[in-house]
Parts: structure tokens; sequence; C-alpha cells
């Protein structure tokens, strides 16, 4: 396995927990104090959220570029680039007025893409695989 995939499964996995981690520690009610480490949780998942971005600008260059000149493409590529994008655009607009997109959730938009990632990533990385079970 190559170091980038190894570094890219790592920071995937960091930026998860830490996601996970601020899901389950946010306040039940607007009324309620935020848990004490949620500030800590908030800057691990920023931090491993820019080196993901980092580490997907890096595969861009190299995987993405390779593959979008083949004639065969494949749809969980597009899904995957596309969920990147949207989890990038939603989560700098987290940090924004949300009042300008009040009919929007973006921190809906933001974790049900998240999870969707999740689910995604592994089927795009052992696609190879599970074609030739399948076969």
């Amino acid at each position: 396995m190559k170091k980038s995939r190894i570094s890219l499964w790592l920071i995937l996995l960091a930026t998860a927990l830490t996601g996970i981690a601020l899901y389950l520690l946010a306040p039940a009610s607007s009324d309620d104090f935020p848990h004490p480490l949620n500030g800590l949780f908030r800057e691990l998942h920023g931090v491993s959220a820019m080196l993901g971005v980092f580490i997907f600008g890096y595969l861009f260059a190299d995987h993405v570029q390779k593959k979008l000149h083949r004639k065969k493409h494949h749809w969980d590529g597009y899904a995957h680039l596309s969920l990147w994008c949207v989890l990038v655009a939603s989560g700098l607009l987290l940090y924004y007025p949300q009042d300008l997109l009040e009919p929007l959730s973006i921190g809906d938009i933001h974790w049900y893409s998240g999870i969707a990632l999740c689910v995604l990533f592994p089927l795009h990385f052992w696609r190879k695989v599970i074609i030739k079970k399948f076969q």
C-alpha cells in the first residue's frame, strides 16, 4: 500500500472520529452548555480536515487525473469526488452566518455527507476486490 493511501486512511479515520465526537458532545438544546472537550475536538477535526484536503489535492493531481483519461469511468469515483466537494463547501459554510441559508441546514448536510463518505470510501478503495467476487 502506498504511503499516500495509508495517510489518507489515517486522516479520514481521525476526521471521522473527531466528527462523531463533535456530534455526540453537542449540547442537546440551545440552553445547554457544550462539553468541555468540544473545543479540542473541533480543533482536531479542523486540523485533520485540513490535512485531508491536502492529501485529497495530492491524490487529485495524480490518481484522479490518470483515471479521467481512461475510457471506462466508475460511478463511485464521481460520487467520491462530489462528496469531497460537498464536505469542503459545507465545512466552510459552517463558520459563516447561517441566517442567509436558513432553509438549508448546513450542519445536517455536512454530517450526512460525511457519513456517506465513510461508507463510500472503503467501497471505492476495494472496488476491484468486490467486483472480482461477484463476477
